[in-house]
This record gives structure tokens, C-alpha cells and sequence, in this order.
């Protein structure tokens, strides 16, 4: 069982789980449960409820990612998942997967948006998949992802997993829905801003600019330099230039930059600048420094 399998089981009715065996001091039973999260109702003589196996796929992504445990008919919540919102679920998924070994099943949300900054660089454009169909993107995602472990047969992305993969990236902060269409962008401001403020640095002290991205690969080995972008790199043929910023991790730091949680600190042409992908909207186009605001 992976998340991936468990396609019913969506991160607003996984998180309705985790909040029900919160008010229940960690521990239902599997059939409370159900009745609790799929109630049944009555119409003109007839019961009515959602399809029996929805409960099982929501249970399903909830194991998988290590949140529950089944033990015999009881749920148990595991004691080190403690969100009190659904953004901390969130929060608390993410740090999950970042642990996780390339070949787990688990592993692939965070390759495949490794993969997606490294093809963005390669090919200078954040939009490069939005024109894709499913099925292509999938057969360019399982040719550049890791392999499984040893004996799994499943392919690790194929056309029908590839809009529950954007789901989850939304649900991370990695991606954002769009009311168009395309429907979906490439963007992880919203991980980016939550990780910088969990950072336990100087307020309004100047960083430098490689110090500051060695510190955030540690919290996002898929941004430009990180352990999971520089395996795709080497996956895609890819030779990254150390002073060039991806068109993804570039946008984000724009746009913290724009809010002011973060300043990009200009300061001349020095040929120690890192240079941003190029906007020609944006006065930043390189920066040798990082300051976090006050308020970040």
C-alpha cells in the first residue's frame, strides 16, 4: 500500500481521520471510525453512504504515510503526529518524506518535484510540463525518477497516478491549483515561506547567499545543490551551473522578496553574485546575500 494507491484517500479526509482519533485520546476502532467519517442516511426506504472501499483507501493513505497504525480492529495515532490544523498536517507530512529512501513508494512526491526543478533549469522554463498530457508526463517522470526497491514491479509513475501526484504537491505547498487552464503551476513559495520560518537565524542580519541555500537544501534537498535535485541532475545528464538559479527556486525567492520576509540583498556586479532566472517584470537579478525580516 502506498499513498499513491490509495487514490480515495485525499489529504482533507486523512486529515478528518487524524482529527477524530485526536478527539478520541488516539485510539477507535476501525469500525467507528467508519461510521463516524462515511455516515450512512436514509432515502425514500433506501441506505445510502459512500462506496465501502472509501474508508479503506483513506485508512490505506493514512498508514502509509505513517500517521495511523492499525492494530487488530483498533486505529492508534502515532504519538508524533500532533497537528492541530490541517497547514500542520501538512507540515508534518512534509518532514516525513524528506526522511524517506529514494526507492520507498512514499519517496516519489518529493524525486518527481526534485526532478521538476532540475528539468526547469535544464530547460530554462518553469512551464515546461503544462503542455503535456498525462501520459506523456508520466513516461517522462518514470524514465528520470529512482528506481524502486528490489522486486517492486509497479511503475513508480504511470497516467493515472499523475493527478493524485499534483494533489499531494498542492496539499505540500509545492504546487498551486489555478482556476484555468492549464489547471496547476509549479511553485513552492508557500513550502518555501513555511520553512523560513522555522529557521533558528538572526532576524535583519545579512546572510550570504550560498550559506543561506546551504542551510534551506537541508530543509529541501530538492531546491537547486540539494541532494535529491543534484540525483536528478545526474539522472537527466545534467551539468547545473553553481551560479545560476533554477526558473522555480528563483520565482520563490521573488516572491519573498516581494511580501518582505526575505531581502535579496544587490549589491553591484560582483562575480560573487548568484543570478536569478532571468524576469524581465523583476528588479532582482542577482543577489550576493540574504537578509530575513523581522517579522519572517
Amino acid at each position: 500500500m502506498s499513498m499513491l494507491s490509495s487514490t480515495q484517500g485525499t489529504s482533507e479526509r486523512v486529515w478528518s481521520l487524524i482529527a477524530l482519533l485526536r478527539e478520541h485520546d488516539g485510539k477507535i476502532s476501525r469500525a467507528d471510525a467508519a461510521a463516524w467519517l462515511n455516515p450512512e442516511f436514509l432515502k425514500d426506504g433506501q441506505t445510502i453512504g459512500e462506496k465501502s472501499g472509501t474508508f479503506g483507501q483513506v485508512l490505506g493513505a493514512a498508514t502509509s504515510m505513517g500517521a495511523v497504525t492499525l492494530v487488530g480492529p483498533e486505529l492508534q495515532l502515532n504519538p508524533t503526529c500532533e497537528p492541530d490544523t490541517y497547514d500542520q498536517l501538512a507540515d508534518w507530512l512534509y518532514h516525513h518524506l524528506i526522511e524517506l529512501p529514494s526507492q520507498d513508494k512514499d519517496a516519489v512526491f518529493l524525486e518527481l518535484f526534485a526532478w521538476l526543478v532540475c528539468e526547469s533549469a535544464k530547460r530554462q522554463t518553469a512551464g515546461w510540463p503544462l503542455g503535456m498530457t498525462n501520459p506523456e508526463f508520466a513516461d517522462n517522470a518514470e524514465a528520470a525518477l529512482p528506481s524502486g526497491a528490489e522486486g517492486d514491479v509497479e511503475s513508480r509513475m504511470n497516467s493515472t497516478k499523475v493527478p493524485f501526484v499534483r494533489r499531494w504537491l498542492v496539499f505540500l505547498g509545492l504546487m498551486e491549483d489555478l482556476n484555468a487552464n492549464p489547471s496547476f503551476e509549479i511553485d513552492m513559495s508557500r513550502r518555501f515561506r513555511r520553512e523560513v520560518t522555522r529557521l533558528g537565524l538572526d532576524r535583519e542580519v545579512p546572510i550570504e547567499a550560498e550559506e543561506f541555500l546551504r542551510i534551506m537544501r537541508q530543509k529541501m534537498p530538492f531546491i537547486d545543490g540539494g541532494r535529491m535535485y543534484m540525483d536528478a541532475a545526474r539522472r537527466i545528464n545534467f551539468t547545473p551551473d553553481p551560479r545560476q538559479l533554477s526558473p522555480v527556486l528563483s520565482e520563490a525567492l521573488r516572491d519573498l522578496h516581494d511580501e518582505g520576509m526575505l531581502e535579496l540583498n544587490v549589491l553591484g556586479d560582483l562575480s560573487s553574485n548568484l543570478r536569478l532566472h532571468p524576469n524581465a517584470t523583476h528588479k532582482v537579478s542577482a543577489f550576493y546575500a540574504v537578509t530575513i525580516k523581522g517579522g519572517a
